[in-house]
């Protein structure tokens, strides 16, 4: 069934920043869909007031087909278990399930609750293929390469822009180190740990380079009789890629399953 033979479905946001905004735009153009609400702190000048939400505790009170979270790790931790009594929760802060404490919450909630959480493949190629290899995994890593100005160093208290005179490595570790110094940053990598090996088996490096002129991810797993490799370069805004606007909005539409036609699985 169609999403148009099922009515009107209705999605809700929690953020408004590059991504939300985006999302919002693509949500209220599309046929089909409706903005139930977006969860901010203040009230944008670009949004109708009666979608507009202030108070967390409403929205337990209403109801959607699937709340996009677009905020940050904190701002999941605090609205999911509230938002996952109302419906689904599609979860772009995924370096929140490097904090022990919060993954607990987050994953109690759901199955309290029976309203499914959602991890997209944030804007990075090849989760489908380490899911289905899972268990037959040696080592997954992901290299990224970023210009420093395009990483958010607020909560990494042991490196600093100042350490970068030309390509730098700024860490090399599990996945879950680097989550928690950049969760702003690389909630793809979170992802591709959850997908595979784990956030603590899952290998991460980053590399801060002045002259990088992209958002580059290049993924490594190997197997017993594979070994997998993808490259992805993107342009980039802040701390958001280009692409990641256009693969989370393909989210979206999957999990509402809006597209009709072959499915690819």
């Amino acid at each position: 069934m169609s999403g148009a033979e099922r009515g009107t479905r209705r999605v809700g946001l929690v953020g408004y920043g590059r991504i939300g905004r985006d999302l919002a735009a693509r949500v209220r153009a599309a046929p089909g869909l409706e903005l139930a609400y977006v969860l901010v702190r203040s009230v944008p000048d670009d949004l109708d007031p009666d979608v507009v939400v202030t108070d967390p505790a409403e929205l337990a009170d209403r109801p959607v087909d699937l709340c996009v979270e677009a905020a940050t790790p904190e701002a999941l931790a605090d609205v999911a278990p509230t938002v996952l009594e109302a419906g689904d929760v599609l979860v772009l802060s995924g370096s929140a399930f490097a904090t022990p404490q919060w993954e607990e919450r987050l994953t109690a909630a759901a199955e309290r609750t029976g309203h499914d959480l959602y991890v997209p493949h944030a804007a990075l190629l090849g989760l489908d293929g380490l899911v289905d290899a899972r268990e037959a995994l040696e080592s997954v890593s992901i290299e990224a390469t970023k210009a420093p100005d395009h990483l958010d160093f607020s909560y990494a208290d042991d490196v600093s822009p100042a350490d970068v005179d030309g390509p730098t490595v700024l860490y090399e570790g599990p996945v879950r180190g680097l989550c928690r110094r950049f969760p702003r940053n690389f909630n793809s990598h979170a992802a591709v740990a959850m997908a595979s090996l784990g956030l603590d088996a899952t290998r991460s490096r980053l590399v801060a380079d002045p002259d990088a002129g992209s958002a580059r991810h290049v993924i490594t797993a190997t197997g017993e009789g594979f070994d997998l490799e993808v490259v992805r370069d993107s342009a980039i805004e802040g701390v958001t890629g280009d692409y990641t606007l256009v693969s989370t909005w393909g989210s979206v539409r999957r999990v509402l399953d809006l597209d009709g036609g072959v499915k690819f699985v």
